[in-house]
């Protein structure tokens, strides 16, 4: 990172590296509560009506969760797959299910523990109901799920880092990017603590919107980079958190920034070194509008899979009060699955969990691993339906 890199009113924010001469490390000033607004305006009105409109479909749900599940595994893959990982989502679904690694990619159990780290945090907000929940401990805490027990990771679990590091490049003197130096990171966190448990007035709502605030926290996050490893990852996951603690149904921006890494790296650095805020903010108000509208689409297509499947097992010749017709709305959830895990769900017996899957198999709604191990059974129209609009 090079002087001439900033613009002036970050060259003055410059501090020395200790035990790098002739580096420079950025202390960002205060999270700023607008940022630059220019030619941000129709973006972040399309962003808040999308995310509007998520919030009316969930809200018509009578089970939520059924579709959410579902959709943070997919979060938790794509979101890994920006930092390298190439676990699949039917890789982590079968992980889960089996509890096997067998003919699965190694970085399975990093996705895995994104997945654990999401739970526990919408756990949290949700049991707190306000933003009093976005906290540095919470922030650590996502972090010791993300990292804890992860092969190669050189840092402490939830601890804010101790030592330099950068952003791009072998040596310091090559980085794109050098966040502040260790001894600045908790000040530097404890504003970000203060503008993430921020409150808008009434008057302020649609001026400072939540779309708005996600954009300046995620920015100010990454531009501190308090972590010595896991900082997107932890980044990214604060995202539905805000949207949660302020009574909004969580949406995945992974997909979005994954599809468009580039410009999202960019347009990012362009914040960090240049004060670019507008651009940053129209990418990522563009990027919510699309993750919103994809959630409502994906939400609407697999509930029209468990209709369809209903009204197909209405048509056979079985008792009313049979399990399998339990089997459609748990097939959404947990796209692959055990017979264990349908015998625990549905409260009934190994045998009769066992004989719907394959009745379900037999119609062709299922498909069956080839493990003789470990059997699982694969709702592939599910798959294949968040495989597509991963890629939209």
């Amino acid at each position: 990172m090079k002087k001439s890199d900033l613009c002036v009113a970050r060259q003055k924010l410059l501090v020395p590296v200790e035990h790098y001469s002739g580096a420079f490390a950025l202390i960002p000033p205060a999270t700023p509560l607008l940022g630059s607004l220019t030619g941000t305006h129709n973006e972040l009105i399309r962003a808040h009506e999308a995310l509007s409109a998520l919030k009316t479909l969930t809200e018509q749900l009578p089970n939520p969760d059924l579709v959410m599940r579902t959709l943070d595994r997919r979060e938790a893959v794509q979101s890994s797959q920006i930092e390298g990982t190439h676990a699949e989502v039917t890789d982590l679904l079968a992980y889960e299910a089996t509890g096997s690694v067998e003919g699965l990619p190694s970085d399975v159990l990093v996705t895995l523990n994104y997945v654990k780290a999401l739970d526990y945090g919408l756990k949290t907000v949700r049991n707190a109901q306000s933003v009093s929940a976005l906290t540095n401990v919470l922030i650590k805490e996502l972090h010791t799920h993300l990292m804890g027990g992860v092969m190669g990771f050189k840092g402490a679990p939830g601890e804010f880092r101790r030592i330099q590091n950068w952003i791009g490049g072998f040596k310091i003197y090559d980085a794109k990017f050098v966040p502040p130096p260790a001894n600045k990171v908790t000040d530097c966190m404890n504003d970000l603590q203060a503008y993430l448990q921020y409150t808008p007035s009434e008057e302020e709502q649609m001026v400072v919107s939540i779309v708005l605030r996600m954009a300046i926290a995620h920015a100010q996050f990454e531009t501190i980079h308090p972590f010595i490893d896991g900082n997107g990852r932890v980044g990214r996951l604060l995202l539905p958190l805000m949207l949660v603690a302020e009574g909004y149904p969580p949406i995945y921006l992974a997909g979005f920034l994954k599809s468009n890494q580039k410009d999202y790296y960019d347009t990012l650095a362009g914040v960090q070194l240049q004060e670019k805020w507008g651009d940053w903010i129209k990418f990522f108000a563009i990027g919510v509008e699309e993750a919103a509208h994809e959630s409502m689409q994906t939400t609407k297509a697999l509930l029209l899979i468990r209709n369809r499947w209903q009204m197909t097992l209405n048509t056979l010749a079985i008792r009313s009060d049979s399990a399998i017709y339990r089997l459609p709305e748990l097939l959404v959830a947990n796209p692959v699955i055990t017979v264990n895990k349908v015998k625990e769900s549905l409260n009934i017996s190994y045998p009769t969990a066992n004989a719907a899957l394959l009745k379900l198999k037999e119609m062709g709604i299922l498909t069956q691993t080839d493990r003789q191990r470990n059997r699982a059974f694969i709702a592939t129209e599910v798959i294949n339906l968040l495989d597509k609009n991963a890629k939209l």
